[in-house]
């Protein structure tokens, strides 16, 4: 249980450096090469990490509801950032 939190606050930072990055780099702040390959990089580590956190939360019969739903929505908002900083 404490590997899928540790999973759950990996997502979370990820997300923070992706939209820092992101930001960054649309208000003209950075415009190196190297920050946009890192935005997709970034991106694609927290597609990867949720995929994972989808996979260990369907082999866990025991964790309840509200845990469930909280998990549920760090993998959406972690898509849609992922998603959005890609496309954007």
């Amino acid at each position: 249980m404490t590997k899928l939190k540790y999973l759950r606050h990996s997502i979370l930072i990820a997300c923070f450096l992706n939209l820092i990055f992101a930001l960054t780099h649309w208000a003209g702040i950075a415009s190196d090469h190297l920050l946009i390959a890192t935005n997709y990089g970034l991106s694609a580590l927290i597609i990867l990490m949720v995929l994972l956190n989808t996979i260990v939360l369907t082999h866990h019969p025991t964790i309840m509801l509200p845990q469930r739903q909280q998990i549920w929505l760090i993998n959406f908002a972690a898509l849609l950032i992922a998603f959005l900083t890609e496309w954007l």
